[in-house]
């Protein structure tokens, strides 16, 4: 893959590039079907490329050759990751406001961003989100960074599922993470999603996976930055969902194949073991394992969608990939959920 396996990172790309994401032929190194690239020594055609695929109203590079420029993106419509690399110069960018919210940081080099209202000198490995609907200044050197976009369009969709809305429109309001731990798990999710669905040919052919995802990118978003994000009650009349409950079931959401309990779900919310029954019980009338054991079952059920009986796939061992040790139990818990027996979805 083209597209680096870290924490993905900065600037905001167009909306022509994303839109045109899967049908754009690839120009450059890759043969990666999912990747589209392309990369240049010719400093004037790699600033033609940039304007054409970011909002810039102002462009400045220079520096000593041998250059290189370029750019790769993988993802689909409503979520893609970039990386994009200026090596041997200085890069200036004057740009507009665009249709993402962007996030990462930068892999290599230096940046400074410069808003209406923020002056930031981003450190290699911290996350960071770029304000969304402010025109920007960065300047870089011998830079390399990685992007996270997400279709402000498809977010804003997605709130109402989770019970938040964002009044005058979906917009980013500070740069850091709000805390390291956070910061850690967006950078950690970021590479999940590059190596395990991105970089996963069965798992890009599958709409559950790829839309499981782009909401768990949504999720970590929300989650790690500052947003003008608000609770709303649903239409059942339920309260919103606190902070607490949410940041819980996005670390079970991500983390369900690993062994993880209680205590490790609680530490990722922020709260005692304690508290974290409490208020799932209040607000869910379920319990953290509970939610973890369905996270589960959501994940056995992804992969029998997937998997081929003749490749010797079976359903005792999908199961105890899943952490579910009895075959009978296992059975039961399934096909409560999904309404069929997991080996009619493994022959179907």
């Amino acid at each position: 893959m083209s597209s680096t396996p870290q924490a993905a990172a900065s600037a905001a790309g167009s909306e022509s590039d994303h839109q045109n994401l899967i049908a754009r032929p690839s120009v450059g190194a890759t043969a990666d079907p999912r990747v589209r690239s392309v990369s240049t020594g010719d400093r004037e055609v790699a600033h033609a490329l940039i304007r054409k695929n970011y909002r810039v109203t102002r462009l400045e590079g220079e520096g000593p050759a041998p250059f290189v420029y370029s750019r790769a993106v993988s993802g689909d419509d409503r979520f893609a990751l970039c990386r994009f690399e200026y090596r041997r110069g200085r890069l200036l960018t004057e740009s507009d406001p665009s249709g993402f919210l962007v996030a990462g940081g930068v892999m290599a080099g230096r940046m400074s961003l410069t808003t209406r209202g923020h002056d930031l000198r981003i450190t290699p490995g911290l996350p960071v989100a770029f304000p969304s609907h402010d025109a920007k200044t960065t300047e870089s050197f011998d830079l390399v960074l990685g992007q996270v976009m997400l279709d402000r369009g498809a977010v804003e969709r997605e709130l109402g599922a989770m019970r938040l809305t964002a009044p005058g429109g979906l917009r980013s309001t500070a740069t850091e993470a709000v805390s390291v731990a956070l910061g850690r798990y967006w950078s950690e999710l970021v590479l999940h999603v590059h190596q395990n669905v991105i970089g996963n040919d069965a798992a890009m052919a599958s709409p559950l996976v790829r839309g499981s995802a782009f909401r768990s990118l949504v999720a970590a978003y929300l989650e790690t930055f500052e947003t003008n994000v608000v609770a709303l009650g649903g239409a059942d009349g339920l309260p919103p969902l606190p902070t607490t409950v949410r940041r819980a079931r996005a670390y079970i959401e991500q983390h369900a194949h690993d062994d993880i309990g209680v205590v490790e779900i609680a530490e990722a919310a922020r709260v005692t073991p304690r508290a974290l029954q409490l208020a799932f019980r209040r607000h869910l009338d379920s319990t953290p394992m509970a939610e973890l054991r369905r996270a589960r079952l959501r994940g056995a059920h992804g992969d029998l969608v997937m998997a081929d009986p003749t490749l010797g796939h079976t359903v005792a061992g999908i199961a105890l990939s899943w952490g579910f040790a009895h075959a009978g139990r296992f059975a039961a818990q399934y096909t409560a959920e999904f309404g069929r027996s997991p080996r009619d979805t493994l022959e179907s």
